[in-house]
């Protein structure tokens, strides 16, 4: 079921939008050190290429939050695919030097202030697990099982209401997909 998510997600990029194709297909194979980078950065790519900024964006810039392998995967394809990353050490930056944060491995309390001056701000915001979204994040890396005790991706779920006040604009496809995805 997880490989027909991830094809339907691939499916929908190559018919709707050329370039974020490419991303994910380039951010598969820069982060390739096995199942785990592959899924988390084909996801974080996708929403990412569903998602268009107020002003036309050229190289976006990235930033990363917290403490986890999850950000290195994050930054290599960032790394191979000729993005910014910076590495967020006050969130005050955040709202003027970013345009995506992605955050991983954060305590509730530097994620909850994190996000209250994001709030409004044209920056996508995703992270992992549940609670980012239930804290005012726009999209969560949901994690699955494994085979060998490892942890993989297992889909992502939105933010409905945090979207929908943002000057971001996200495709619908995605917003349907995260919906399926928790149906399962």
């Amino acid at each position: 079921m997880r490989k027909f998510f991830f094809l339907l997600v691939f499916a929908c990029a190559l018919m709707m939008f050329a370039s974020p194709t490419f991303l994910i297909r380039e951010a598969q194979g820069a982060g390739a050190d096995g199942t785990q980078a592959s899924e988390l950065t084909t996801v974080f790519w996708g929403i990412v290429g569903y998602t268009r900024w107020p002003d036309a964006k050229g190289a976006l810039r990235i930033c990363l939050s917290g403490d986890s392998r999850h950000l290195a995967m994050i930054r290599r394809s960032a790394i191979e695919l000729k993005h910014r990353a910076i590495t967020l050490f006050t969130p005050e930056k955040a709202v003027s030097a970013c345009d995506i944060v992605y955050v991983s491995g954060a305590s509730a309390d530097d994620v909850g202030k994190l996000l209250r001056l994001l709030d409004d701000a044209p920056v996508l915001t995703i992270g992992d697990g549940g609670e980012f979204c239930s804290m005012g994040g726009m999209f969560c890396l949901l994690p699955g099982g494994g085979g060998s005790g490892e942890k993989t991706i297992a889909g992502f779920a939105v933010n409905q209401e945090t979207i929908s006040r943002s000057p971001l604009r996200v495709n619908p496809q995605v917003l349907r997909l995260s919906k399926r995805n928790q149906e399962r």
